[in-house]
Order: structure tokens, then C-alpha cells, then sequence
């Protein structure tokens, strides 16, 4: 829950009203409820776009916004669930109007019952009406979405109406973020760290990753109730060469390494940390070796999160860097390099993934390769090696703050070899 932050929602809301066009109705629905078995939830969580521009973490939710009409009080609009008696005794407290109107800054609220005879009132004068469409969902469940759903019953309902696509303007203002944004995520990566810290002694030989993964889970609860950004990632022996990796059931060995990528979440903001550390607290001569290569890469890679800059130019750079490392590391010869396909690089069998993706609301924030960056931006920094014959992955992650000069906002996070080991000594 956020605190005293309705300023930064009402920014967020003008930041889009700007973007729409003259007479136009934007509607923002909160997440679908996701039945986990028959009659039962999956643990909620809101959409980042009603996050974004309103603070509410509360199902069935509904932002109208309608910055041109002639009566005040239907120029923002929230409606929020009603709770009755039911209500309260099966699942506790809803917000009151008094409540969502003091996170969200908005002024008039309604109940849920009344967003079909609002709706039907302002439309008809609108000239576009901007609506969730499924853009934000990459997977192919998109209609399964209630932004989406609602959409596709929404322009059944008025036909004759001009529709835009509301996401890619959300998008475009979300991929900067304000100074009380970036606080946020900064105070979601000290929570991160502490936990990263408390964890690093009690990783030895015969324990399970999931002991691990409860370790953190217990930290991130302990330090101001955050769940997990992501699922977490805890990747002993040849798991750590999965790359997304989660099922951490299986027991460590001695002289294994142990990848971890893992990031607490603060009121809806991600962190982002990956981290590779030796089972029996010291690394083996190879496996130093390439851990010295992976964090080279991530030094020289972190220069590169300047103004103008691009994930696809961030990643072609990469791409030469990971050439010299795997050479001297004996796992490719510069001569086939020479001779390679450059559409489908050699580099590539043993660093599959590209460097960076945005952070924010999402832990893959919106914002695609070719967006040039701009001061505000948090995106990932993230090199790795994976040698599946060797049995082994090595993945180093910071999150990266653009400005005239990259600002790493975990560097404060262990890293070096000699610090990792000085930690994970048991008492």
C-alpha cells in the first residue's frame, strides 16, 4: 500500500490525459480474479496499469476518465466493490469511497453497480473511446484478460463508436519513471539486499533449494510484508543452466555453484537480482574463471545505459564482448567466430538470452528493444555464461538507473568472488 502518494497518481493520470485525443473516454479495468481449483482464488494482484494511475490493490476495479466533459464530476471516475454483510464476513474489509479517494486522489467514487448507467451516459458524447485490448498481454491468453473481455463487450455494445488502443500510451509514460517511483524501487532492492545477505551463511552442501527459496520468502515477509516480484529462481548444478528455472526441489551438492534470481516488490515495484555463489563457499579455479568473465562483461556493459541507447545496440555490444570472453575461455575459436553466421552467432549456445529488459510495475516492464533510453529509465543488467557440458551457468543481475552517467542502484549487492566467499563463511 502506498503512502501519502496520491500526488504521484494524479501526475500519471495527466501524463496520459495529454496523450488522448480532444473529447475522448479512456476505461482501465483492474485484473481478473484467477480461479486457482474449483472454487477457490489464486492470490490476487492488481493490474500494474490501475497500480500505475491509481494506488488501488483492490479487485474489481474501474478507472473512467473523461477529461473533457462538461460536468466536473464525471471527468474521473472510480468505481470500487461494494461490500456488504456477505462481503465482509467472507473476506474482510473493502476500501470505503473515503478510502480509495484518499490513495487515488480521486474525488468521485461510486460502487461497481453503477459503472453500466455511468458508461452509457458519457459514451454517447465521446468522440474516441481508448480501452485495454489485450496489448499488454504477450501470452495467448489474452481473452482470457478482463481488460480484454471487457473490451470485446464494450464495442459490441457501441458499434457505431471510434475506439483507440489505451496500452501503448500507458506504455509510453510508464517507461520513465518519477523520482518517487525509483524511491520505491530503491526501497524494494534494500529489501533484496538485506535478504540476499541473511541468506548467502546458511547455503552448504545437503540442503535443499527450497529451503533456500523459504529463506527468502521468510526475509521478504519479515522486511515490510513484500512478496515476491517473480518466482523465484533458485538453481543448484546443471539446473543453473535453465534459464527460468523454479522448481528448486532439488538438494545441493558439494562443489556446485547455486544461481539465485530473485527481487522483493514494493507496493506493485520490482527489483531485479541474480547472483551465483559456490555451495561449498569457494569457487573452483574454473568456475572462477568464468565468474570473472561474466562480471567483466556486466562492468563494461553497465557504461552503456546512457540517453539514446537501445536494448538491440546494448545487446550487439554484449555480443562482441561475450565473443572475447568464450575464446579465452577456451570454449570458442576465433576462427569459427570469423567464419560464423552473423544472423545466428556462435556465442549464442552459451549466452541464449539478451542483457537487459525495462523494470517497474512489471518485473518486465513495458518498453521494447528499440526504445531509445531516457534519464528515469530502470532496466536490468544481466550477462551470463552457461556451460551445460561443464555442468555449471554463471548469471550476474543489477538493475541500472539511465542517466548522462548509468547509475547502478545495486551496487551496494555483494559481488565480488572475495566478498561472496567472506559471507558465505559458516560460523
Amino acid at each position: 500500500m502506498f503512502n501519502n502518494s496520491k500526488s504521484l497518481f494524479i501526475k500519471n493520470r495527466a501524463k496520459l490525459i495529454r496523450l488522448m485525443k480532444p473529447n475522448s473516454v479512456a476505461i482501465i479495468c483492474s485484473s481478473k480474479q484467477l480461479l486457482r481449483t474449483r472454487s477457490l482464488y489464486s492470490e490476487y494482484r492488481q493490474s500494474s496499469n490501475m497500480i500505475y494511475l491509481t494506488g488501488i490493490f483492490q479487485e474489481d476495479t474501474t478507472l473512467l476518465l473523461y477529461p473533457n466533459n462538461s460536468n466536473n464530476e464525471l471527468r474521473e471516475v472510480l468505481f470500487i466493490r461494494y461490500a456488504d454483510e456477505k462481503t465482509l464476513t467472507w473476506e474482510g474489509h473493502k476500501h470505503t469511497k473515503k478510502e480509495a479517494s484518499e490513495i487515488s486522489g480521486i474525488d468521485n467514487i461510486m460502487w461497481d453497480s453503477d459503472l453500466r448507467t455511468i458508461l452509457k451516459k458519457v459514451v454517447k458524447n465521446a468522440s474516441f473511446v481508448y480501452l485495454e485490448m489485450g496489448d499488454e498481454w504477450a501470452k495467448v491468453d489474452a481473452p482470457y484478460t478482463l481488460s480484454y473481455s471487457f473490451a470485446n463487450k464494450f464495442k459490441k455494445s457501441f458499434p457505431q463508436k471510434r475506439f483507440k488502443k489505451l496500452v501503448p500510451l500507458i506504455n509510453q509514460i510508464r517507461m520513465v519513471k518519477e523520482k518517487q517511483e525509483i524511491e520505491i524501487i530503491k526501497e524494494a532492492i534494500n529489501v533484496t539486499h538485506k535478504t540476499f545477505c541473511k541468506i548467502l551463511p546458511k547455503i552448504k552442501p545437503g540442503i535443499f533449494e527450497n529451503d533456500i527459496e523459504a529463506e527468502i520468502t521468510q526475509s521478504f515477509i519479515k522486511n515490510d510484508k513484500c512478496p515476491h516480484s517473480y518466482l523465484p529462481i533458485v538453481a543448484s548444478g546443471i539446473n543453473s543452466t535453465i534459464l527460468h528455472y523454479n522448481s528448486n526441489k532439488c538438494k545441493l551438492t558439494k562443489g556446485d555453484l547455486l544461481l539465485l534470481d530473485f527481487g522483493a516488490e514494493k507496493n506493485g515495484y520490482a527489483s531485479d537480482l541474480s547472483r551465483t555463489v559456490p555451495i561449498s563457499g569457494k569457487f573452483t579455479k574454473r568456475q572462477a574463471e568464468v565468474y570473472k568473465s561474466v562480471l567483466k562483461i556486466m562492468e563494461q556493459a553497465k557504461k552503456l545505459f546512457v540517453t539514446g541507447n537501445t536494448i538491440n545496440k546494448l545487446n550487439e555490444a554484449v555480443g562482441f564482448m561475450m565473443e572475447d570472453e568464450l575464446v579465452k575461455l577456451n570454449l570458442l575459436k576465433l576462427s569459427d567466430i570469423k567464419k560464423q553466421d552473423k544472423e545466428n552467432p556462435l556465442y549464442k549456445k552459451y549466452y541464449m538470452h539478451g542483457t537487459s529488459h525495462f523494470i517497474g510495475l512489471d518485473v518486465h516492464d513495458c518498453g521494447n528493444r528499440d526504445v531509445r533510453f531516457k534519464k528515469g529509465m530502470v532496466l536490468s543488467c544481466e550477462p551470463g555464461i552457461y556451460i551445460k557440458e561443464e555442468g555449471f551457468g554463471i548469471r550476474l543481475e543489477n538493475d541500472i538507473l539511465v542517466d548522462d552517467k548509468p547509475i547502478d542502484l545495486m551496487e551496494q549487492i555483494p559481488i565480488e568472488m572475495e566478498e561472496i566467499e567472506e559471507l558465505m563463511k559458516h560460523s
